[in-house]
């Protein structure tokens, strides 16, 4: 009876060891690492123990942008999958120009990625770059004037994702990445789509006061419409129509998730984001391995 009663107080004592999900955080252009600390601090103030890396490619600010999306979706995916601490699978949250990097990351590498979130992304293009005054002005003029000119594909990362609404007929041959991440080739990438609603959820941002990102909207996959500058809607979009990356499916079953903050693009990751961000977004960090 006495050794019966000891192990039962050994079990009463011994306490249960929680261990979250890691966290792979990705920063925007003309950023580095260092740009996500705030979210990195969010984060693991709210989750004891935690795993946040934040990854960055080459010399991350200039490499940014002056590398093409593809190779920096090659290289982050060889330096996540390098990481021992994230082979059971990790949380994986993209901003800005970040966004695409890690859902190209998921759609081309299937990582074993949980939760995808994206803050402010850029996942249906962009068209304008006022204020994105940190590229030097010979970089900007080459994504506005060359955007889809063989060289300036490879040489500036903005092309790459460069969406004018009055050239669609040329953006989906000579823009060499975002129509194919976005499944809109013919024939389709079955994978992409497979591996998109491999995601227990799929978190999507944007701000409506966006100073930099055009359409701001771009950010829950809706783009501008053809020959206009008008905002496109879901039942608009093929995304949502014809379902190519299965974000219709991913909707119906209640895994897709959007939401609206009030900030200025550079403050997405800062202080003044981060009501919202513990309102809405930190809450797809609070899961742990069985």
């Amino acid at each position: 009876m006495l050794f019966l009663l000891f192990l039962l107080s050994l079990l009463l004592n011994v306490s249960v060891s929680v261990v979250y999900r890691p966290a792979v955080l990705m920063h925007g252009i003309t950023s580095n690492a260092a740009g996500m600390d705030d979210v990195a601090q969010w984060i693991r103030s709210t989750f004891d123990g935690i795993y946040v890396v934040s990854i960055e490619i080459g010399n991350g600010k200039f490499d940014s942008y002056s590398m093409s999306i593809d190779k920096q979706i090659e290289l982050f995916c060889k330096t996540v999958e390098s990481d021992l601490q994230l082979r059971q699978g990790f949380n994986l949250l993209g901003y800005s120009q970040g966004s695409i990097i890690v859902r190209g990351a998921v759609q081309r590498c299937s990582l074993p990625v949980f939760n995808l979130i994206t803050l402010s992304g850029i996942h249906q293009g962009i068209f304008g770059v006022p204020f994105l005054t940190q590229i030097p002005e010979q970089y900007r003029d080459l994504i506005t004037k060359y955007a889809y000119e063989p060289g300036v594909q490879e040489l500036v990362s903005p092309a790459s994702y460069w969406r004018d609404p009055y050239q669609l007929a040329r953006y989906s041959y000579a823009c060499k990445f975002l129509p194919d991440i976005n499944n809109e080739l013919v024939p389709k990438n079955e994978i992409y789509r497979t591996n998109m609603l491999k995601l227990n959820s799929f978190v999507m941002t944007y701000s409506d006061i966006d100073e930099v990102i055009q359409p701001r909207e771009s950010g829950l996959f809706l783009g501008y419409q053809n020959h206009t500058l008008d905002v496109e809607t879901r039942n608009m979009s093929r995304q949502f129509t014809e379902d190519l990356l299965g974000l219709r499916t991913l909707n119906e079953q209640g895994r897709l998730f959007t939401f609206t903050s009030h900030c200025k693009h550079q403050d997405v990751t800062h202080e003044p984001n981060k009501q919202f961000f513990f309102e809405n977004i930190v809450q797809f960090f609070n899961n742990t391995f069985a």
